[in-house]
């Protein structure tokens, strides 16, 4: 059947809307996903030939959006830092606000030669694949504990061709296949506090929890991979992690009472404080007198 691009678009931009703050772009999505057509093909309005079960197909995509389902869910992919990562329910979305922290990682590790990195709870793996990928010369490791979202985790590494080191296992565990050294730990794990899980929007409720909960403060991952992992840092290495709003002097005391100096705080694109980051100064032999 032969439709009008105009009026399709409009149609799913009305029905979405009371779900989104953008309904424009989100229902432009929807129809380059389903018609495989161009942004221009429908900002221009021009008509074009479908098949019936395409159409039915968007208007489900459209229901289902209204009813609180997450746009990158329905899409099956998502990008993060210009590449194209799948991802579906049991696994948290990869977002914009993580960017910073990839580019505080890359950062560092410029200079350094073969570089081990350590990703803990990397869920669809946009931090370990984008570093493996931006660093063939690294060494990655990733460790996720849902196999939900290792499966997402294995599909994305393989797209990018397999060069991270997976791990499904429990990052609050003893690990034993890790190596003992690495130059860069890094990490985004929950960190929503109580109140937050519980004031959550609906769309959001549809990601796992368990890649959500910080527990009460939102700080729990923090002491734990810290504590866990600091002695895992090579003298000169550096761990970074995401964080939510407000809690960069929570998480940088985390750091200074676990013996981590040069203690720094990255902000993002929109002025908040995304990243805090920490180096290990100590000799081997310091550190073995901990």
């Amino acid at each position: 059947m032969r439709i009008s691009l105009r009026d399709v678009y409009s149609g799913v931009k009305n029905t979405i809307f009371p779900q989104t703050e953008d309904a424009a772009f989100e229902a432009k999505e929807l129809l380059q996903a389903v018609f495989g057509v161009s942004r221009q093909d429908i900002l221009l309005g021009r008509e074009t030939e479908v098949e019936s079960e395409q159409l039915d197909r968007l208007q489900e995509l459209a229901r289902r959006r209204a009813s609180g389902e997450p746009l990158q869910y329905l899409l099956g992919e998502w990008d993060f830092y210009g590449r194209t990562f799948s991802v579906g329910p049991g696994v948290l979305i990869p977002r914009a606000d993580t960017e910073p922290l990839v580019e505080k990682a890359l950062e560092f590790l410029k200079g350094k030669p073969n570089p081990r990195v350590l990703d803990l709870c990397t869920g669809t793996g946009c931090i370990a694949v984008t570093i493996g990928a931006e660093r063939p010369d690294a060494e990655v490791w990733a460790v996720e504990k849902s196999p939900e979202a290792w499966a997402f985790f294995c599909r994305n590494n393989e797209k990018y061709g397999g060069r991270v080191h997976g791990v499904l296992a429990d990052a609050l565990m003893e690990i034993p296949i890790l190596p003992v050294e690495f130059d860069l730990i890094i990490s985004n794990p929950p960190y929503l506090t109580a109140e937050e899980m519980a004031d959550l929007q609906p769309e959001v409720r549809k990601e796992p929890a368990m890649a959500l909960d910080g527990g009460e403060d939102g700080l729990s991952f923090y002491r734990q991979l810290t504590g866990r992992y600091r002695s895992f840092l090579k003298p000169g290495g550096m761990m970074a992690y995401e964080i939510g709003m407000g809690q960069e002097n929570a998480v940088c005391e985390i750091f200074l009472q676990n013996r981590l100096d040069s203690v720094c705080q990255t902000k993002d694109l929109h002025g908040i404080i995304r990243v805090v980051t920490a180096e290990n100064k100590l000799s081997r032999t310091d550190a073995g007198n901990q």
